[in-house]
């Protein structure tokens, strides 16, 4: 019954944020539609909302507090690279401590981008968060190409043992 309660409660959430969302876009710029959320696979579907709804009520304070809404995206892109970095754990050898330098890297050039935004008397929100998503869309993407490469090489040394076991 708990659960029941939080899902409907977390659909009435994310369905005010879209409605607010959608016509605060509306209001600030009818000439710009906005942009189509692909969502990905249903094991990915709640993070896949949760990203869906903070963007859109990113969208949403951004026509309203420029300066709330880089806030906002400047902590969901903080907790999205500490994540990376957990993951990252996995990694062996000194894959790991390059990783977690990429990482603090990043993190060093969003505080950057959040202070140089936050600075001006009227922020651009959606140039600034497009800006902070791109910092974690490439740590992400490396960490995937990290990860492809352990696991080509975990799958290649075990295909050398097997075919060595064989040749005796």
């Amino acid at each position: 019954m708990v659960i029941s309660m939080t899902n409907r409660l977390l659909a009435l959430v994310i369905a005010l944020a879209l409605s607010g969302g959608i016509a605060a876009h509306a209001a600030q710029a009818p000439q710009r539609p906005l942009a189509p959320i692909a969502l990905p696979s249903a094991s990915a579907l709640p993070a896949a909302l949760q990203t869906a709804a903070s963007r859109i009520t990113e969208t949403a304070t951004g026509a309203i507090d420029p300066s709330a809404a880089i806030r906002s995206a400047y902590q969901r892109n903080r907790v999205a690279l500490e994540h990376l970095r957990q993951q990252a754990s996995q990694l062996k050898g000194s894959a790991h401590p390059t990783f977690n330098q990429l990482i603090s890297d990043d993190e060093r050039a969003l505080t950057e981008l959040e202070r140089t935004a936050l600075a001006t008397t009227r922020p651009v929100a959606s140039s600034t968060i497009a800006a902070m998503d791109q910092l974690v869309g490439s740590a992400q993407a490396e960490l995937n190409r990290q990860l492809s490469q352990a696991g080509a090489a975990k799958t290649g040394s075990s295909q050398s043992t097997k075919s060595h076991g064989n040749d005796r």
